[in-house]
């Protein structure tokens, strides 16, 4: 068989191929610091741009230049994706998704976008979710690649010195040759430089059509969550696998679309700058397939051979999309202050030993003394805000009283040290997933390893990893067996 071959298809082959995408659908949002919700026309353009569907970026750009606020925006993890029109080569297909798709949900006047159906382009997992490890702002500009032997390595575009441009003029070379990446070694982020001092990150993006939503360009999903994307990435595997191919139509209900893009609360376990782990309670996107893979692959049919395009149906008009579960917002925990030591030897232990001058640098916004007090120890803002909407209930940082809290907690924190705070949100955030009130897991860790727990490093990591490990057992059997042990270590001290 002859194949044609144009000069077209020579150039696209011969080089990485960006596909120009239709438009954007964002995991989170940004909102207001308290300070720029004390200016009436940081609030104003806040507003205004969330009307009009700018992206965040746009909207924070807007009010630096007509407020002189310093960061006035701060990321928060919700339960439903961002849809801005800015975000689309035609801006109406925003409001389009969002009309077609989206819910009003727990007495929220807005019409948001919690979940939406999607179908993929492709039956190559790789061309569906493209994903790699980059340096964005910095030279060079590191990626990681796949060669050829399977291994993953980092590359980067070399220079464009001031003798190859002398050589070029030299040999009048009106058409310089294309430079060629040049391979640094194997990528390794646990070990690279500029991952561990976040210049470099993972970066994964979805490639779907949504049902209903008439463009060409492919909608796209970005995630820096290595852990969404694997299970995403696993779950489409997983059924190639199965029927050798990604399926498009549903076999179950022809005419229904068959994956769904969600959001689901899980614990997401994490690497930070400095190589530290972390967990936090988070909102991840999620694919859902509605396909019974028991009954296709045991129906002894040739599942892939009934590979067919998406039904000219479908794509003009979506269906009505099957019922979600909503998940009920998390309300305050009853959670006992943590017995933080005050004594010299703990203050020693602490990574980081704030000075009173920079524990009251930021007093005039609660908002902004957090952000910092949580800078000085060295935490986070995505892996404590799950801890403390556990703590205090969501919406914390609108509430005077419950910002006073929390400051106060983060002053309780410092006398440990970020460290030991890192564990200590950690722990909190296991035993609940695993259903145990903080005071009887204290009372547990407290019972094996004895008193004084909370200002050990070396102590809180061994009580950290067995819960871990604990967690990986299902919270049944985990609440079982801590249950089980405090009633033994009571007995013993009775």
């Amino acid at each position: 068989m002859n194949m044609k071959v144009s000069i077209l298809s020579q150039r696209a082959a011969g080089r990485d191929q960006q596909i120009k995408a239709g438009g954007k659908i964002r995991p989170g949002i940004k909102v207001l610091t308290n300070a720029a919700k004390a200016n009436a026309k940081a609030v104003d353009l806040y507003n205004q741009g969330v009307l009009k569907r700018l992206k965040f970026s746009e909207i924070e750009k807007q009010i630096v230049e007509a407020c002189n606020i310093k960061n006035p925006m701060y990321p928060r993890n919700t339960p439903y994706y961002n849809v801005a029109a800015s975000d689309f080569g035609m801006p109406e297909l925003a409001a389009m998704i969002v009309e077609k798709y989206g819910e009003v949900r727990n007495g929220d006047s807005e019409k948001r976008l919690y979940r939406f159906p999607v179908v993929f382009h492709s039956g190559d997992v790789g061309d569906i979710y493209p994903n790699q490890f980059r340096r964005y702002g910095g030279e060079p500009g590191y990626e990681s690649h796949y060669g050829e032997d399977g291994k993953r390595y980092c590359r980067y575009l070399p220079e464009v010195t001031k003798e190859m441009v002398a050589e070029q003029q030299a040999r009048r070379i009106k058409r310089p040759p294309r430079r060629d990446k040049v391979i640094r070694g194997e990528c390794e982020p646990r070990s690279c430089p500029e991952f561990l001092q976040g210049q470099c990150k993972f970066r994964g993006t979805l490639h779907f059509y949504i049902p209903g939503v008439p463009t060409t360009g492919l909608m796209v999903m970005e995630t820096t969550s290595e852990y969404a994307a694997e299970a995403i990435w696993s779950d489409l595997d997983r059924i190639q696998q199965a029927l050798g191919h990604i399926p498009r139509t549903n076999p179950n209900n022809p005419g229904k679309p068959i994956f769904w893009i969600t959001k689901v609360q899980e614990i997401r376990t994490y690497f930070d700058e400095n190589g530290q782990k972390k967990s936090g309670i988070q909102w991840v996107p999620k694919l859902q397939a509605d396909i019974d893979m028991g009954s296709l692959l045991s129906s002894g049919a040739d599942l892939a051979l009934q590979h067919k395009p998406a039904p000219v149906a479908w794509l003009a008009a979506p269906k009505a999309m099957p019922e979600a579960s909503i998940l009920v917002p998390t309300a305050p925990v009853d959670m006992p202050p943590i017995d933080i030591p005050s004594t010299p030897a703990a203050v020693a232990s602490s990574s980081v030993a704030p000075t009173q001058h920079q524990a009251t640098a930021a007093a005039g916004d609660p908002v902004e003394a957090v952000l910092q007090k949580l800078d000085m120890l060295g935490l986070e803002h995505e892996e404590t805000v799950p801890y403390f909407d556990l703590k205090f209930g969501e919406g914390w940082e609108d509430r005077t009283e419950s910002l006073a809290a929390v400051l106060k907690q983060l002053d309780d924190f410092s006398k440990v040290g970020g460290a030991c705070a890192r564990l200590l949100i950690e722990m909190t955030l296991l035993a609940h997933q695993i259903d145990v009130p903080p005071q009887d897991f204290m009372r547990y860790a407290t019972g094996r390893h004895g008193r004084g727990i909370t200002g050990n490093e070396t102590v809180l990591n061994q009580v950290v990893t067995e819960l871990r490990e604990l967690a990986k057992s299902g919270p049944q059997f985990a609440k079982s067996y801590i249950y089980d042990e405090l009633k033994m270590i009571e007995q013993r001290v009775a």
